[in-house]
């Protein structure tokens, strides 16, 4: 199996995961928020940004270089499987901790912390379950992962539903998440039972200290990112008299786009060991593979921030009901910020690829702290809307420093990407001119509509060149050429 083969089988894993967990989660999104309601469905968001942003603590960026390594050496799958373990028993217990003391700190209530802490518990078995996804990434066996994500989203909606007709609060609710990771959690124990050589459990401090100081880039470029993805809710909590409908309003918008970012991470993860490999093998296959990225995501982000765009009003309808109308706005505005994501975790997938991991880390240092300053500003004017144009401009800001970088590094967009991104933004202008004037189809009717004609459009106008038809040749007819080797000696 060659290169192109490998990359494809372990997206399109990833990819019908992920389409069957996007399924999955629409309807736990959406049964959930239609049970809890605004306020509820607020202490709910509010437990799961507060979580996420502390659990950086459990993880510091460790998967990251277990991936980077193992795919470079298999060999040292059982001392960084062993070390990882120990070192996060040992991460776990202080991000418990720390939770508790930001708790106190800020006099929350005693009800909302409650939810944190169960939510934070799933987090850390999330964490410790991320060795073993990691080990697997670097060993390139993606279907493991798929499996996984399947069983994690059946578990959560089968957990939901029933929470439901058992009408529990949202106390009671947040166990839904705790149960469905323990259920996960055994099932990746019995797939490295398996498929990976066996913990060497040691405390070789000397290796910590290593793991440490190469996962921290990883790591604070993580906490960044979780900053400025989840700070909005912290501070509207902090900021909004009577706080609880207004981040359900927000997070109803918000967790809606974020689902979206299993398109860009399915396939960059995909193809981030293989990248890292390229590095040292081939640049001009680096290079190539980093441009395809670029404009396959672009050619998919694009057209869903239009679409999201027009059809703001009816998706909030259709999916939450007239609780959530006030989430039109926040979504209008929200899903640009993750267009910017699908384009940001290109550059970024490069960077990390390359040993530059510092470039991210500063960027998302930066990004984070323009996040919070403009939410300082936006929000007390604003509300969740000023927070929705927070999350926008952090990830513009994002995307034109990243872009500098690559280009630094010499990794430059070539004439005919460009080109191809002119057409692509073209497509989309003739795919919302249907939008608007077939307003009266109905709404899943229309999407798909405007998603053919989109596809057409970028078939007759020849998008895909000569390069990306040799690749879906490869992928279909199984040739036994390898392009990587092509593009080696060329």
């Amino acid at each position: 199996m060659n290169t192109i083969q490998r990359i494809a089988k372990n997206t399109l894993f990833l990819m019908g995961s992920n389409i069957i967990g996007f399924v999955l989660s629409f309807f736990f999104l959406m049964y959930t928020t239609r049970y809890l309601g605004s306020d509820s469905y607020g202490i709910l968001s509010f437990a799961i940004a507060f979580s996420s942003i502390t659990i950086f603590l459990a993880d510091i960026g460790i998967g990251s270089v277990i991936i980077r390594d193992i795919a470079r050496d298999k060999q040292l799958t059982a001392k960084y499987f062993g070390n990882s373990i120990l070192l996060k028993i040992i991460l776990a217990i202080i991000t418990l901790l720390v939770t508790a003391a930001i708790g106190y700190v800020f006099n929350y209530p005693y009800s909302t912390m409650s939810v944190v802490y169960i939510i934070t518990l799933s987090l850390i078995l999330t964490s410790f379950q991320g060795v073993i996804t990691s080990i697997i990434q670097a060993c390139e066996l993606m279907e493991y992962i798929a499996i996984g994500s399947v069983i994690y989203n059946i578990f959560m909606l089968i957990f939901a539903l029933t929470a439901i007709s058992l009408k529990w609060n949202v106390e009671e609710f947040a166990y839904v998440y705790l149960i469905s990771s323990i259920v996960l959690a055994l099932y990746y124990l019995f797939v490295s039972s398996r498929r990976i050589p066996s913990p060497k459990y040691e405390v070789d401090l000397a290796f910590w200290s290593y793991l440490i100081k190469e996962a921290i880039p990883f790591g604070l470029s993580s906490v960044f990112v979780r900053v400025y993805y989840y700070i909005d809710t912290i501070m509207i909590s902090l900021i909004i008299s009577n706080p609880n409908e207004v981040m359900g309003w927000y997070n109803a918008a918000y967790r809606m786009v974020l689902i979206l970012s299993f398109i860009p991470l399915t396939f960059l993860n995909s193809i981030y060991p293989i990248m890292s490999k390229s590095y040292v093998t081939s640049n001009q296959y680096l290079s190539f593979m980093f441009e395809r990225s670029f404009k396959y995501l672009m050619a998919l982000a694009i057209p869903i921030g239009v679409g999201t765009t027009v059809l703001a009003n009816r998706i909030i309808l259709f999916v939450y009901g007239g609780d959530f109308t006030s989430s039109t706005i926040a979504l209008q505005i929200l899903v640009w910020s993750e267009v910017l994501i699908f384009l940001n975790t290109t550059f970024g997938n490069l960077l990390n690829s390359i040993n530059r991991q510092m470039v991210v880390t500063k960027q998302t240092m930066l990004a984070a702290t323009l996040n919070i300053i403009l939410n300082l500003f936006l929000i007390p004017k604003y509300s969740y809307v000023g927070a929705s144009i927070a999350t926008v401009s952090t990830e513009l800001f994002a995307f034109f420093f990243l872009l500098h970088f690559v280009s630094k590094e010499g990794y430059r967009l070539p004439v005919n990407i460009i080109k191809s991104c002119f057409k692509i933004v073209l497509a989309t202008a003739i795919m919302y001119l249907f939008l608007e004037i077939s307003n009266m189809i109905p709404l899943l009717l229309l999407i798909a509509l405007s998603a053919i004609l989109y596809l057409l459009i970028i078939y007759f106008a020849n998008i895909l060149d000569r390069e990306d038809l040799h690749m879906i040749k490869q992928l279909l007819l199984r040739p036994k050429g390898n392009r990587e080797e092509r593009v080696k000696n060329n």
